[in-house]
């Protein structure tokens, strides 16, 4: 048996449906193999990077389906992997199970600056989980099978295996064979399943019992353990109202009467004025990055923190913790609702508070959504994800880019749909969009999906197009053209006096793109067509694109400027 055929025998074992690669040299033997065993269904990109980001959509919209699968990318050596990077720099920052596996040169000429040779192991180790590089065809099948495991076990990240080329094509003794079903790695210090101690539960209860200003926060672990449900009835069994990170959305819906909406940065007035006045935090799944924190010695001072996270490292790490849970979500949630001890209390007082914050811009936030429009007759971003979500009522899947649209559909989009947002958070990568929601429509073919993109954004993997024409892929998609990097911009309006340095930017004809891989287009300049043309996207049996063209002066708040805390959140625009 060929190396190539153990590749691929591993593979198909653990599941594994779709690939998304590029091919080239290094890898071109694998390639050859899965040609003549046509066991997947193979997804190119036109640029390796789109490959990590449709690998991510796959395993992010599939973990809450009946049959949860971790992305695969392939591509070559040299260049073809170092495409790779960024994407498996952002699936690290995010926690998103995905498996990269790359060729390699031959062992013979490894270090020699062999043509298309590249360092893959040395550079990918410190962005993501766990690196790999079989040395004998024998190793491959219990590599792949580990590398699942690790992608997939705790905390989940990415995993690279870098197989050269003539390993790829050695043979081994046909008697060789490896059964994952009774496969288990042999890790030392990697902590598989970390459950909650019942004494620290039991003091955790007893901090939430007493609290009379507690405030939930909904992190990425409570989607990557499938725990939304189950957060919700623990909120509805304790009264307490829920703050979610940017990952955090589409746990639970976005309507429900103890959701706060988003935190941090762009968060909600009463997300953020919860987060400074309560008592006690209870965070589940989260990390406390600088974008929910802002300034460290201010955030949340009167407050004690009880903290679930799988992680360990995570604990402690930027904010000190009361009571520390190192747990899974779900687990934790579970024992939690069935302890006995555990109270509902009123806290009219409280969520008073809370509904008196959540009033103080409802109206100016209405009537701008209501005028739909800002400078010189041009669309607003909220508005448009507005009337999306009224028209979907909040029940298709949404991916957006990186940028001013990506907050205002954060708020404004009022989800109702558990794990239906996908985007890139702690690495920001703008460009993600497009190949992201290819990756999740293929996870889950019966849901509508929408790529939202400025026209920044939306530029940097444009090419990824060819792979929507190539697969017929339906995916709605939505371009903001304001002609600017829109939430560079405002910082510039903000902080920088006005000064647009960098980051104004022409569009091509995004119709005649459009035309030219086969997608039907509309382009939408007034307020009145805005309806219509979402309708019709909706009713196109395929891709469809509209292009809107918005308001580049839109800003969007409150916000908590860069290294401010949260006494420093704008509320409304200077001047106004």
């Amino acid at each position: 048996m060929q190396g190539t055929e153990l590749v691929l025998k591993a593979l198909h074992a653990r599941g594994v449906k779709y690939i998304f690669g590029y091919t080239g040299g290094a890898i071109m033997p694998v390639f050859d193999e899965m040609e003549k065993q046509q066991l997947f269904t193979f997804v190119m990109p036109r640029h390796e990077q789109g490959a990590t980001f449709m690998a991510q959509g796959l395993s992010r919209a599939s973990i809450s389906t009946d049959n949860p699968q971790v992305g695969v990318c392939m591509s070559t050596s040299g260049p073809g992997a170092m495409n790779l990077v960024t994407g498996i720099a952002d699936a690290h920052m995010d926690s998103v199970p995905i498996v990269a596996i790359t060729g390699q040169v031959a062992t013979g000429v490894i270090a020699t600056d062999a043509f298309q040779e590249s360092d893959v192991v040395g550079v990918m180790m410190p962005i993501c989980k766990q690196t790999y590089m079989p040395l004998a065809a024998e190793e491959i099948e219990k590599t792949i099978h580990e590398a699942f495991y690790v992608a997939t076990t705790g905390r989940s990240g990415p995993v690279v295996i870098d197989i050269p080329k003539d390993v790829q094509i050695q043979q081994t003794v046909k008697s060789y064979h490896f059964n994952p079903r009774s496969f288990r790695p042999e890790l030392p210090g990697f902590f598989y399943h970390p459950s909650p101690e019942r004494d620290v539960l039991h003091r955790a209860i007893g901090m939430i019992n007493r609290s009379e200003r507690p405030v939930m926060f909904c992190g990425h672990g409570v989607i990557a353990s499938n725990a939304g449900a189950m957060l919700q009835e623990f909120a509805e069994k304790t009264n307490i109202p829920i703050a979610f990170t940017l990952h955090g959305l589409s746990a639970l819906p976005a309507d429900h009467p103890l959701s706060l909406g988003m935190m941090g940065m762009h968060g909600t007035v009463e997300a953020n004025r919860a987060v400074m006045n309560a008592d006690l935090i209870i965070s589940f799944g989260m990390r406390f990055d600088d974008r929910v924190t802002g300034k460290l010695n201010e955030y949340a001072k009167n407050a004690d923190v009880i903290h679930v996270e799988i992680d360990p490292s995570e604990l402690d790490k930027n904010v000190r913790t009361t009571v520390a849970i190192n747990a899974d979500v779900y687990r934790t949630l579970h024992v939690m609702l069935g302890d006995p001890e555990l109270i509902f209390k009123p806290r009219r007082r409280w969520l008073q508070e809370i509904a008196a914050n959540r009033e103080l811009v409802r109206e100016d936030v209405a009537a701008e959504v209501a005028a739909g429009v800002g400078k010189g007759g041009k669309l607003l971003m909220k508005s448009i994800v507005s009337r999306l979500s009224d028209i979907t009522e909040g029940r298709d899947i949404v991916v957006p880019d990186v940028g001013q649209h990506q907050m205002i559909a954060a708020r404004f989009y009022n989800f109702q749909t558990r794990n239906s947002w996908f985007t890139s958070g702690g690495a920001g990568t703008m460009g993600c969009s497009l190949p992201m929601a290819i990756g999740a429509k293929l996870a889950r073919p019966d849901e509508r999906v929408w790529s939202i993109s400025g026209d920044g954004g939306f530029q940097m993997n444009i090419q990824e197009l060819g792979t929507v024409m190539e697969q017929k892929t339906d995916v709605k998609i939505m371009i903001f053209n304001n002609g600017y990097l829109g939430m560079v911009r405002q910082w510039q309006t903000l902080f920088f006096d006005g000064r647009f340095a960098g980051t104004p930017m022409q569009s091509p004809d995004y119709g005649m793109i459009a035309n030219a891989y086969g997608i039907p287009y509309q382009k939408v300049t007034e307020l009145d067509q805005v309806d219509g043309a979402i309708r019709a996207a909706i009713a196109h049996d395929g891709a469809y694109m509209l292009e809107f063209v918005c308001d580049p002066s839109e800003i969007v708040l409150p916000m908590i400027p860069s290294g401010g805390g949260f006494g420093d959140m704008i509320v409304s625009r200077p001047g106004d």
